[in-house]
């Protein structure tokens, strides 16, 4: 089965997921159901004194800012230096942002996924605005393309059923865990926050740090 209704690509079952969220994830979630085989994308030190979880939709403006203004900066002074494990995880609130996560998570490889995701975010304002289904999978593809992943590859990863029950599954065991109503928002070593500045985060984390 495929995961979106689109004559272009004859693809044919959007309407499972569409099930699923108006459901409330109630299939995806039970795991006797299915076998969840969801993957952390994680960056930095596993071994770490902070522990930096973004929730974020990959079709939030304000996520898109955050990754374009502030994660550059978080990333250079406390990921690569050892101080922060960053957790990056996707909130699904609309099929383009499931569609995107399916994209950057087509390889399953950190690094590569990361990569995506910077592009994802430069270019939401592109993708994530069209109501067509035809031409967010094409704005998408584009994107793959730019990362060096083939069309066919693309294509399968966006037609991944089981990797895209498994996210849903994922994302509503987080969303409840953490009781995430917006994004972005941060938990970092287990206190939770909304959109800050780098400024505000960067005291946040240095006060974990001296701890």
């Amino acid at each position: 089965m495929r995961l979106w209704k689109n004559e272009k690509y004859s693809i044919s079952a959007y309407v499972l997921l569409l099930l699923i969220f108006i459901s409330g994830f109630a299939y995806a979630a039970d795991p006797s159901k299915v076998e969840n085989k969801y993957i952390e994308m994680v960056k930095g030190n596993d071994n770490a004194p902070v522990v930096f979880v973004e929730y974020a939709s990959l079709t939030c403006p304000a996520c898109a800012a955050f990754h374009s203004n502030v994660y550059p900066q978080l990333n250079k002074e406390y990921i690569e230096t050892g101080r922060v494990k960053f957790i990056h995880r996707e909130i699904y609130f609309d099929k383009a942002g499931l569609w995107a996560a399916l994209t950057a998570r087509c390889t399953n490889v950190v690094n590569r996924y990361f990569g995506m995701l910077e592009l994802l975010y430069s270019e939401q304002s592109n993708w994530s605005r069209y109501e067509s289904s035809d031409k967010i999978v094409d704005a998408l593809l584009k994107i793959s393309a730019k990362s060096g992943i083939k069309k066919a590859k693309a294509i399968s990863c966006l037609e991944d059923q089981e990797k895209a029950l498994d996210l849903v599954s994922q994302y509503q065991i987080y969303v409840d865990k953490d009781a995430i109503e917006s994004t972005p928002t941060f938990i970092i070593n287990g206190m939770k926050y909304t959109n800050r500045s780098y400024d505000e985060l960067k005291k946040i984390i240095d006060k974990e740090l001296a701890n």
